[in-house]
């Protein structure tokens, strides 16, 4: 399957429309239908956007293949969930990145503080 064939099949299960990834790419429908019609894939400066589009990975809308990747942190190997939030973390605008953060550190905070709360209702009721 080629690079054309990925996209338009992608675009297919995952019910998005072509006219908005013209949108996206701030291009003409008619240069869309041309990749399509001739077979021919999208210049190079487009691979990048189409993927994040399609939110399938770059490796895998360039081979059709996906890249083996186990991160690691120091000796502990990252779990499924810990990659997956990687990889949305990821495919965040700079700005929104830091506001995950902060949302995450607020989140964190109310955790403890609900869990001390609750440790504390256990050793009064002992």
């Amino acid at each position: 399957m080629e690079i054309c064939d990925r996209i338009f099949s992608t675009l297919d299960k995952k019910d998005k429309m072509a006219a908005d990834l013209c949108k996206f790419l701030d291009i003409q429908s008619s240069t869309m239908s041309t990749w399509k019609t001739r077979k021919k894939d999208p210049p190079a400066k487009y691979m990048k956007k189409i993927s994040i589009f399609l939110g399938v990975s770059l490796e895998w809308l360039l081979t059709g293949e996906e890249l083996e990747q186990t991160l690691s942190i120091g000796n502990h190997e990252l779990s499924e969930d810990e990659n997956d939030l990687l990889a949305l973390y990821r495919k965040l605008p700079e700005r929104k990145k830091y506001e995950t953060i902060g949302e995450l550190k607020g989140f964190l905070k109310a955790v403890e503080e609900s869990q001390k709360y609750l440790d504390q209702e256990k050793k009064v009721s002992v």
